[in-house]
């Protein structure tokens, strides 16, 4: 039961983003926003840090990351980014972008400022046991 509360999303955006970032890009439909590409990006790897942030605090296998979650949470998420740009290198019609990558690390930046400085002392969810 706990692993479908604190640990499913986690592995299912996993998952998602990797089928995601498996489309063509002709798959995705032309938008004029300026850099809407990032917005998206810092959103999505925004949401996979929190979901990580809350896998490693209610996961007992490992102390090490619970001891630093949100900093764990931030780098598995910065890693995670620059696999999955690499991983569009094999995509046709795809490409790995630095500037992606960089807005996927700062999603989780992001997040895990919010989570140290909001979260954790709002809700019980976010607080390590």
């Amino acid at each position: 039961m706990s692993f479908l509360k604190y640990h499913f999303l986690f592995f299912f955006w996993l998952a998602l983003i990797f089928a995601e970032s498996s489309f063509s890009a002709e798959f995705y439909p032309k938008v004029d926003i300026i850099d809407a590409d990032k917005i998206v990006h810092i959103g999505i790897y925004g949401l996979l840090a929190l979901f990580c942030y809350v896998s490693i605090i209610h996961q007992k296998k490992f102390n090490l990351l619970q001891k630093y979650p949100v900093y764990y949470a931030v780098v598995i998420t910065g890693i995670y980014g620059i696999t999955d740009e690499l991983h569009q290198l094999f995509v046709p019609n795809r490409n790995c972008d630095f500037y992606d990558w960089l807005a996927d690390f700062s999603g989780g930046v992001i997040m895990g400022l919010i989570i140290k400085y909001y979260l954790q002392k709002k809700f019980s969810l976010f607080k390590s046991i």
